[in-house]
């Protein structure tokens, strides 16, 4: 037996994700995978009792289109005061050259690199300069100035860029 309306109470929400403001209240919903709001629209169709532990039990954390990599450790099933650590994806292209392939959520590549070139201008990385080569996928070189050591710029750019973000859920 089909149903005539999809249940609609949780996951589709997650899907695209949602923010706003109102009167004494904000949400913040990070999107989630869609194949994971799937399971759990299923779920939601055979067991239509299901609690929202069930369905947190299908979609366990965000899922960002703009790729980099997630801690939701702190994520709190989306409720305030949890947190998500989003980083960039930073390569070696060799020994000198450091080249960022993933920007966090709610970044652009064009942030990231003002955020680089605001950092070197506060003397916090030492980098000689910065290329933005994004065209179908983001990629920015990230040149190092001689004697400098890439990892260490690379704990610099999550430190004190938008290379790394934290993004606080809140599912009001």
């Amino acid at each position: 037996q089909e149903p005539t309306v999809l249940p609609s109470r949780f996951p589709n929400l997650l899907v695209n994700g949602s923010n706003g403001i109102a009167v004494g209240m904000a949400t913040n919903i990070p999107p989630h995978n869609l194949g994971e709001a799937i399971d759990a629209t299923c779920l939601m169709i055979d067991n239509p009792d299901c609690t929202t532990e069930d369905l947190l039990g299908a979609m366990p954390g965000p899922d960002f289109p703009t790729g980099g990599s997630i801690d939701a450790s702190r994520y709190n099933d989306g409720q305030r005061g949890g947190v998500v650590k989003v980083r960039a994806k930073i390569e070696k292209l060799d020994p000198k050259t450091l080249v960022i392939r993933e920007v966090p959520f709610t970044k652009t590549a064009e942030s990231v690199q003002d955020s680089i070139t605001k950092a070197v201008e506060k003397g916090k990385l030492k980098i000689r300069r910065v290329d933005d080569m994004t065209s179908s996928q983001v990629e920015i070189q990230v040149h190092l100035a001689p004697g400098t050591s890439s990892d260490k710029t690379i704990d610099a750019l999550y430190a004190f860029t938008d290379c790394e973000i934290n993004i606080s859920p809140n599912c009001c």
